[in-house]
């Protein structure tokens, strides 16, 4: 169905799209008397009429098993609802383009809750391209809360709600996070003002891992993959972002929406962050731990192109609650480097796409468009096969394990954080993120969790824990 060229006025994208698919589907049924032959097909026999069901002529309206539309309409509602994600379960989607704008050959040698909680958002992009599908699955912010994956298991079990009482348990979240210090550099950014973006449009998005890039002469170099928005910064006041609204429960979605309908397309530009073996083998701290970043003064931001949405969804259901993600899809040139949560990833996602979208997931068009070519919203290409890296030995992946067993372990889990709250906020942000995390631990109801608390909090700076502390009465 093509709806560019339907002159429907819509004022309001979200909210008009009922009547804008009435004047469709009116359009559509006048131009075929009636029949719509792609979508009310049952069978070898069109369905002119779908409004009702045909009874037996007896007084109860009994059924016949035999009524071939009614029995397909209702076989074709049971699978429209697949389990969820585990993780990031509520969002939005939409489509784009990218455009490669510089050349970086010559630097690399070798890409659930309501909208406003303060939490890392999920983002993952699909990129078709000639040699494969690239998903990189990422996150709006360039660390995350382990870097061990035993740790994922307990880590998720303390963000579910509280198993008797059904509802969110700070004291279960903070007793994870105070008894891993790895978690405080995250802890430290998520509570800052940038993680209050107003919406999509309006968020960073990172890579976070450490990636493999190889070139055609089979020299490679670790990077990181950093999409910064070129919208104007908008962030949530923290009192607002605080307090969930009707309407906020789907504030991204529509804003994100809207603005695509409305072609105020939003960008990011894409760039990258390079590390040579050598860099590697001398840097500090482990470069494959993802309670890390890299220095921007170190390893500069390399500018690669630009990722523009510039399409809607038309089905929600096909287009973005079927898609499948998983970071082991990557074209050649492209490779995992020794991050153990990486791997795991790997291995996870993989498993998981299955049992969510059934066996046959890779086949559905929005997860390899070879099977469809003129699926809506993708542009066609015939060599965009969804696959994992090839195993060939000409791509250099000789050991990655021989840089990672050259790497000192450094165990020190606060440098980082420290130097973003020294260093990085001002001190008005230093003041929001006082708040925040005073804010979520006055939700506690185990002082002794307080205390753990504010004692790693001193690791960072001990008159940042003691505001905190006065804030707490404690």
């Amino acid at each position: 169905m093509n709806t560019h060229n339907i002159p429907v006025q819509v004022s309001n994208p979200p909210n008009d799209q009922v009547r804008v698919f009435k004047v469709m589907t009116e359009s559509e049924l006048a131009a075929t008397n009636g029949v719509r032959h792609n979508g009310d097909r049952r069978g070898s026999q069109p369905v002119v009429d779908r409004r009702g069901s045909l009874p037996v002529s007896d007084r109860r309206g009994s059924l016949p098993v035999i009524q071939f539309p009614f029995a397909t309409d209702v076989q074709r509602s049971k699978p429209a609802r697949i389990p969820g994600r585990i993780v990031h379960t509520r969002g939005a989607g939409a489509f784009g383009v990218f455009e490669a704008t510089d050349d970086i050959s010559d630097v690399s040698d070798g890409a659930g809750p309501v909208d406003t909680l303060r939490e890392s958002r999920g983002f993952a992009i699909k990129m078709y391209t000639d040699e494969g599908i690239w998903d990189l699955v990422g996150s709006s912010l360039p660390v995350f809360p382990i870097k061990d994956p035993a740790l994922f298991p307990p880590f998720s079990q303390s963000l579910n709600r509280n198993p008797q009482t059904r509802l969110k348990d700070a004291n279960i979240f903070w007793n994870f996070l105070t008894s891993n210090p790895q978690t405080i550099h995250h802890t430290i950014l998520v509570n800052s003002d940038r993680d209050a973006p107003e919406s999509f449009r309006f968020m960073d998005c990172y890579g976070a891992h450490t990636f493999k890039m190889i070139n055609h002469r089979n020299e490679f170099v670790w990077v990181k993959f950093h999409l910064r928005y070129d919208q104007d910064i908008k962030t949530f006041d923290p009192e607002a972002a605080n307090v969930p609204t009707v309407e906020q429960f789907n504030h991204a979605a529509a804003d994100l929406f809207n603005a695509i309908a409305t072609k105020n397309f939003p960008s990011w530009t894409l760039y990258i962050q390079i590390m040579t073996e050598e860099q590697a083998r001398r840097c500090p701290f482990n470069p494959f731990d993802l309670t890390k970043v890299f220095s921007q003064k170190e390893y500069p931001l390399h500018k690669v192109g630009k990722i523009t949405l510039n399409e809607n969804p038309i089905d929600y259901f096909s287009q973005i609650e079927q898609v499948a993600f998983t970071p082991a899809h990557m074209p050649p040139g492209i490779e995992a480097s020794p991050d153990r949560i990486f791997q795991m990833r790997i291995s996870f996602y993989n498993e998981q796409q299955p049992k969510r979208l059934g066996p046959n997931n890779l086949l559905l068009p929005i997860n390899n468009p070879a099977t469809n070519p003129i699926f809506f919203g993708i542009p066609h290409q015939p060599n965009a096969f969804m696959q994992t890296p090839a195993t060939s030995s000409s791509l250099v992946r000789r050991s990655i394990s021989n840089v990672a067993s050259n790497i000192l372990l450094n165990v020190d889990d606060f440098t980082q954080a420290r130097d973003f709250y020294k260093n990085v906020l001002d001190s008005h942000g230093r003041s929001i993120l006082t708040k925040n995390i005073a804010d979520s631990l006055a939700r506690c109801t185990d002082r002794n969790l307080v205390g753990r608390a504010l004692f790693m909090m001193s690791t960072i700076d001990d008159t940042f824990a003691r505001r905190i502390g006065k804030k707490l009465n404690f």
